[in-house]
């Protein structure tokens, strides 16, 4: 018996050696998605008073006080929402809108909760009377930045806003991403007199999207950002030329992954009514599978963990904001949102 046990293992040696090199191949072939989120983080600015920008309301003799300490908690929290958006993987992109420089971005990334991922930074001052501008954040492990650069928004009547920030990049897999972060003109003058100014933001990126589709149909592109208007608002739909998800999908056309959302009254953000500002926005080839990337309506979605929403007096759920004419302690008055893009 002891015979035939030797015998019977020695014949299935080669077959678990097989198996093996199978699971190690197919463990080596395996790739993680690459997960992007996008987050107006509500006046991120530090405490000191630039005389180039409007920012006195953000210092500690400002009309709502802004000390170190609130800055301090600021800081965490937005940390913490970024370490919660994937768990338990981080995020590889993060866009952001409403950073006033540099320096509160390295005091993001230096915080304890996303130290260990060792993010790297790109930021331009943009021309934004405020001072705030957007930024991206990248796991360098994942997304290697190729190029990058801001796209100036002229407006009408010379008014300042922020630019769009665009980064192209090889994430780890060897695939190129065209990666746009935005901040598209605000409502404040009523969104009928403002519209022609988010019209006008989205003729730039359009311009810079057919420059880049021109040579390359099958680009991925990924949009992120706080446009101010709808996915069925003019600036997105003809201005900029994004579709719904549902509609036959096409390599050059570009696609609002958040549409559902819109469609079931859901929103980033609470005026009057909840708003859908926030939106994900991809390149058709992303959605049929194409050039080594796919994502789909399922994965993407706005993030609503619920330290992010109050509830008012009627029990209605709102964004958790840090500041308006006084001081909350909340997080931002915008939802952050999020996509993963697999790879194949």
């Amino acid at each position: 018996m002891k015979i035939l046990h030797i015998l019977f293992v020695t014949a299935l040696l080669p077959w678990f050696a097989a198996s093996a090199q199978q699971v190690k191949k197919n463990t080596k072939t395996a790739r993680q998605p690459i997960v992007a989120m996008f987050y107006n983080v509500e006046n991120l600015y530090d405490t000191q008073n630039d005389s180039k920008t409007n920012d006195d309301d953000f210092t500690p003799a400002g009309k709502v006080p802004w000390t170190e300490e609130r800055l301090e908690t600021k800081i965490n929290h937005i940390a913490q929402v970024v370490s919660d958006i994937a768990t338990p993987a981080m995020p590889d992109l993060i866009g952001f809108a409403e950073i006033e420089n540099k320096q509160v971005l390295e005091m993001l990334t230096s915080s304890a909760a996303l130290s260990k991922t060792k993010y790297s930074i790109v930021h331009y001052d943009s021309p934004d009377e405020r001072g705030i501008d957007v930024a991206l954040l990248y796991n360098p492990a994942t997304f290697t930045v190729m190029s990058s650069e801001p796209l100036h928004v002229t407006l009408p009547e010379n008014d300042l806003t922020r630019d769009i920030l665009y980064v192209k990049g090889k994430i780890s897999s060897g695939e190129i991403l065209h990666v746009f972060i935005n901040h598209w003109p605000s409502r404040r003058e009523g969104s009928e007199i403002s519209a022609a100014k988010r019209l006008a933001a989205a003729t730039v990126l359009r311009t810079k999207l057919d420059a880049i589709q021109k040579p390359e149909k099958s680009a991925n592109i990924l949009i992120l950002g706080d446009f101010n208007d709808e996915p069925s608002d003019n600036s997105i739909v003809k201005g900029l030329g994004a579709l719904e998800p549902e509609m036959a999908v096409n390599s050059n056309n570009l696609y609002s992954l958040l549409y559902p959302y819109l469609k079931k009254g859901e929103g980033s953000l609470y005026y009057k009514d909840w708003d859908l500002f926030d939106q994900v926005i991809v390149s058709g080839n992303m959605l049929a599978g194409k050039k080594g990337m796919s994502t789909s309506v399922e994965n993407a979605g706005i993030f609503k963990a619920e330290y992010l929403l109050f509830k008012n007096k009627a029990g209605e759920s709102r964004p958790n904001r840090t500041m308006g004419e006084k001081y909350f302690g909340g997080y931002s008055d915008h939802l952050p949102v999020y996509v993963k893009i697999n790879l194949k």
